[in-house]
Formats: structure tokens, C-alpha cells, sequence
């Protein structure tokens, strides 16, 4: 396969040093995947540095025999660089990130996790890279990494709340709050969806758009909550979509609620896994959403390009006791896509058997029940 062409990096060194747009007011989609305040401070010993993953990906691909690319692809706000790992030479391309909230720990561990076990060979890895081409990026946002906050150090945003919302797009989410009988949003809302404010959301746009990845997957963690409403499970894995059906053609609500199966079914294989459905959001400004969307650019340019995208949520409040696990539920959940995606199964999986997912619960916020799992 061609690969698609990549901008020089210095070119998207040039224009990430443009003058970027003024920071506005909180648009109002400000919930959605996080790991809420409360949940006390995680144990950090298990947690690799930025420095420290990069360290890993670099040695990964010098034993690759050429097979693994490191690119940078700009710089963060503080000089860190920002990497994308690819490997593959398929024609389905798929983009799998990680730590784009900068303390939500292991989305950085998973995906590495994952790009080793593709580098490391064997009959099933070698059909899949045959068939697939990956663009894998463990850390969205190396700065807010190391502070451990969710937003980027320089301009203290969401960095998932700062891709691209058109006009067309605008009138869309309109259209469907007026179906859900919710009022439309005000008109000074539209400006504050597309701004790409930091350094990290206009290089990886770039990235993105001349990858133009078919498929998605986002890396995160969520607070620690109850399976369902009338259970004293713990969820330890969620599953979500970050638009509403609406904004979706049916074909992408299709396949992503496919994926969505496929996941929560691998991750609940393992006993220590309880795996739910994240509640309903609507937030096209984010990255996975823009995506799927064809929002604009940094510089009101188009890739012409939707991507089929879902996230994994991850329990929240963690620390070195339960990384295992948790590794391993986003690992297992990123397989199953992935080989039903090189064998060409996606399609035969019933995608209205997301919607028989259970729901997440309430939040958990003492461990009296669960003294053996809740290390927050």
C-alpha cells in the first residue's frame, strides 16, 4: 500500500508556532470522560514518565528491523515531543490514543502495551500488520502527563474539547437537541467550538488528517461507579460513543456500536471484569468526534475524511494494585477489534447488542465493599 502523504515536520513545526485563537468561555458541553476530584490520589510508582514511554517505543522499533516508525510530529507546549508510532501495511488504517486527559493513567501503558505485542511477531500479528497499517500515540498530552492534571500546562484546557465544529456541524447539533425537545444553543456558542488552542490539538489534526485512519479507539478513565442500579458490582471497564445517533450516518453508528461489542465482550472474559455502557454525550469538539464528523482544521482546512471512533473508560481512583487488570481489559478489548478487523468479521457482529450492555451505576465512593480492589 501507499501510505498517505505526511507534512514535513517542519512544515508543522512553522505552523504551530502561528498565533493561535484566544481562549474563550467553557462551551456547554463540558461533561464527559474524566476522572472526577474526590477520588483521592492514585499511587504513581507503577506509572511510566513521558520520557519513559517514548524511551520504550524508540527501543521497540530499533528491534523492529524497520518494521515500527517513531515520528515526531510537533512539540508540546513545554517542548516535549509529541510521537506517533506506525507499523503496519495494511489498507484498513487504524489510530489508537492514549492520555489525552493528562491524569488518567494507563491509556499511555495500554497502548504501548498493545504496540508491543504487534512488534513482537508470531503468524496471528503478522496477518493482522498484512492487513492493517496503525498510527498509535500513548500520550496525547505529555505535559499534563507530568503535572498529573487533565488539562495541557500552557493554556489549561480540555485538549478533548478543542478539535474543529463547522457551521454545518452547529446546525446539527441543534437539530438534534430540537428532536430531544432541549432548547438550541445560543448563537455565541458556535465560536467557541473551533479553536484549537494548543500546540498538541492542531499537530495532531495534521497527523490525523493525512493518516485519515478508517477506525478510532480513545484511551481513558473514569471515576469508579457501580454496575447498573441494583448491584454491588464495580465497573472496571465502560465502553462509549461521543456523539449522539444523530450526528452519525447509520454506517458509523453501525460499526462503532460493533466495536463497542467486541470490546465488552474480550474484556469480560477475564472474572476481574465488569464491563459497562458510558452514559449518553454529545460532544463533536472532541478529537474522536471530530473526527467522525469531518470538522474543520486549525486553519479552517478539510481532510474530507470521517473515522469510525468509540472510547474505553477505565475505572477511576486506581493505583499500582489494579494497573494489571486494567492494562489488560484495554488490551484484550483492542484485539478484538483489531482481528475482527483484519479477518472481516466487523461486519457480521450485531451491533444493536451494545444497547444490552448494562448501564454504569452510581459512584462509588467508599471501599468498605471492595477492600481488595479499591486502592484510591
Amino acid at each position: 500500500m501507499t501510505r498517505p502523504r505526511r507534512r514535513h515536520v517542519a512544515l508543522i513545526a512553522a505552523l504551530l508556532l502561528a498565533p493561535m485563537v484566544a481562549p474563550g468561555v467553557a462551551n456547554a458541553n463540558a461533561n464527559g470522560p474524566f476522572v472526577p476530584p474526590g477520588q483521592g490520589a492514585p499511587n504513581r510508582s507503577s506509572q511510566l514518565s513521558a520520557a519513559e514511554v517514548s524511551a520504550e517505543m524508540h527501543a521497540l522499533a530499533a528491534r523492529s528491523k524497520g518494521a515500527l516508525r517513531i515520528e515526531e510530529v510537533g512539540r508540546s507546549g513545554q517542548g516535549r515531543p509529541l510521537e506517533v508510532a506506525f507499523i503496519g501495511t495494511g489498507e484498513t488504517r487504524v489510530w489508537i490514543q492514549g492520555r489525552i486527559h493528562g491524569n488518567e493513567p494507563y491509556g499511555a501503558e495500554a497502548a504501548l502495551s498493545f504496540l508491543k505485542t504487534l512488534v513482537s511477531g508470531g503468524k496471528q500479528t503478522r496477518e493482522v500488520l498484512s492487513n492493517i497499517s496503525f498510527a498509535i500515540i500513548p500520550i496525547y498530552n505529555p505535559d499534563g502527563f507530568e503535572a498529573y492534571q487533565r488539562q495541557d500546562v500552557i493554556n489549561r484546557i480540555d485538549l478533548n474539547r478543542d478539535w474543529g465544529v463547522d457551521r454545518q456541524i452547529f446546525d446539527q447539533i441543534n437539530t438534534v437537541r430540537a428532536g430531544r425537545g432541549e432548547a438550541p444553543l445560543p448563537e455565541r456558542t458556535f465560536n467557541n467550538y473551533t479553536q484549537y488552542r494548543a500546540v498538541e490539538s492542531q499537530a495532531f489534526w495534521y497527523a490525523w488528517a493525512d493518516f485519515r485512519p478508517h477506525h478510532m479507539i480513545d484511551l481513558h478513565h473514569q471515576g469508579t461507579y457501580y454496575v447498573g442500579d441494583s448491584t454491588d458490582e464495580m465497573t472496571t471497564f465502560s465502553v462509549g460513543i461521543s456523539l449522539d445517533p444523530g450526528m452519525l450516518s447509520q454506517s458509523q453508528w453501525d460499526t462503532v456500536r460493533r466495536m463497542g461489542v467486541l470490546a465488552a465482550d474480550a474484556a469480560d472474559k477475564s472474572g476481574v471484569v465488569t464491563t459497562t455502557l458510558y452514559p449518553y454525550i454529545n460532544i463533536p469538539e472532541g478529537v474522536v468526534s471530530s473526527a467522525m464528523l469531518n470538522g474543520p482544521g486549525p486553519r479552517g482546512e478539510y481532510a474530507n475524511w470521517r473515522s469510525n471512533a468509540m472510547f474505553f473508560e477505565s475505572r477511576g481512583g486506581i493505583g499500582h494494585k489494579s494497573s494489571g487488570y486494567i492494562i489488560k481489559q484495554n488490551v484484550d478489548g483492542l484485539w478484538a477489534i483489531v482481528n475482527a478487523m483484519s479477518d472481516g468479521t466487523l461486519a457480521n457482529v450485531d451491533a444493536d447488542r451494545y444497547g444490552e450492555i448494562p448501564a454504569r451505576g452510581a459512584t462509588i465512593t467508599t471501599c468498605i465493599k471492595f477492600p481488595n480492589q479499591c486502592d484510591f
